[in-house]
């Protein structure tokens, strides 16, 4: 079911730049937190906690902000989500104890928890079957875009200005998306649903009765949730290697990620239609392949272009995923389920992000961090070779819907 709009590739052209201006706030604080608890004479395992703050409040807010997403509509859950981030943002250099920022980590993932599920709907809603992951990689490379300038320039802001100006920076650039979206962005759900106003779907529901065929499910929940453990777990092993190890400035780190934003962000919006035609499961399975150069490239690369070329690589792996993986939810799930379903999604990713960082208190002073970053490589990779496989026994089933056998 695709809502009818005016000027539908436009809308997502925009909502790709809401999208990119909500994760420049969201990752220009990213390398400040290292520092900051170094300088505070807090070890860098204690990042893991911060870590874990932001997904236990994403995993609270995931399944209230789904259903409001389907009941109340797109629009609104993007406007609440994306004022929280303001307020969030624009109130943390007023504090300066560890517990504080803890607090205000958990209460942005709960203003998070809404903006991608209604962002992801409304590109479902309002793109066309045949180019469902070639739109959704517009959206969903916002994100990557946000990498590339949120890092980079959050650690030259630190670097020259100190520790608050990153996190109001972030919040003006969230202000602005709020703005955008309340002026260019209409509201998407379609305006009569056969029985939404009988049927009040919760997450429970969905639970119960999720979408089919279960193994896709199981295996697009496994990779968001492996996606986000492997980086969350190795985090503080990987910036104690860089900035201990490898004597990495901030700047340097940051320019890492940018680049691994860059090139994720160019894959997603000129390549992510591939599994529109390939189908979702080999552009998974070649994506988390590449991904794991980056891992790799930590633990082994001492000179630092090489570091930016593995950073590429990897980026490239993780713009072939990302369209794919969300495009694959959709074409699986009920129109009148969709923020539910991606609800759910936050809530996997969210679970990865609360276990990575209990994972790393425990490993990081205890396992080498080159040990943690191997073993997140061969994990990753041993999932594309699964992915490979699964695309190979189900390469009879169409590219847009893989549950549906292939018409031609």
């Amino acid at each position: 079911m695709r809502v009818s709009v005016q000027r539908p590739f436009g809308i997502i052209v925009l909502l790709s730049v809401c999208v990119t201006l909500t994760f420049i706030g969201q990752t220009m604080p990213y390398p400040v937190l290292a520092p900051w608890l170094t300088a505070q004479g807090l070890s860098l395992g204690s990042l893991g906690w911060l870590s874990f703050a932001f997904s236990l409040g994403n995993l609270i807010g995931a399944p209230v902000a789904g259903g409001l997403v389907d009941r109340w509509g797109r629009r609104p859950m993007l406007l609440i989500g994306l004022m929280t981030i303001v307020v969030t943002n624009a109130v943390v250099p007023l504090f300066d104890s560890f517990e504080s920022i803890v607090v205000l980590r958990f209460l942005l993932g709960i203003g998070n928890a809404g903006t991608m599920p209604a962002a992801i709907a409304v590109a479902a809603d309002i793109s066309p079957e045949a180019h469902r992951a070639k739109w959704i990689g517009l959206v969903t490379g916002g994100i990557s875009v946000g990498l590339i300038i949120g890092p980079t320039v959050g650690g030259i802001l630190y670097d020259a200005l100190g520790f608050a100006s990153p996190f109001y920076v972030s919040a003006v650039t969230a202000l602005v998306a709020f703005g955008l979206v309340v002026v260019l962005v209409p509201e998407t759900r379609a305006a009569t649903l056969a029985h939404q106003k009988q049927e009040h779907v919760g997450m429970l529901d969905v639970l119960r009765n999720p979408p089919r065929p279960l193994a896709v499910l199981a295996l697009l929940l496994w990779i968001d949730f492996l996606w986000v453990f492997s980086w969350v777990a190795t985090e503080p092993a990987m910036l104690k290697h860089l900035y201990g190890d490898m004597a990495y400035t901030a700047t340097m780190f940051g320019t890492s990620v940018g680049v691994f934003g860059a090139a994720t962000a160019l894959v997603s919006m000129v390549a992510g239609g591939l599994s529109d035609r390939y189908g979702r499961f080999p552009m998974i399975a070649i994506g988390l392949l590449l991904n794991v150069s980056w891992y790799f490239g930590v633990a082994y690369l001492t000179d630092y272009p090489l570091m930016l070329g593995a950073s590429i690589i990897s980026g490239v792996g993780a713009g072939l995923v990302t369209p794919a993986l969300s495009a694959a939810y959709v074409d699986m799930t009920d129109p009148n389920h969709r923020g539910r379903v991606a609800a759910l999604k936050e809530m996997i990713i969210s679970i990865g992000g609360m276990g990575g960082p209990l994972f790393s208190v425990y490993m990081t002073e205890r396992v080498a961090p080159t040990q943690l970053l191997v073993a997140a490589a061969l994990l990753i990779g041993a999932t594309g070779f699964g992915a490979a496989g699964f695309a190979l026994k189900r390469r009879g089933m169409s590219p847009i819907n893989p549950s549906s056998p292939r018409k031609d």
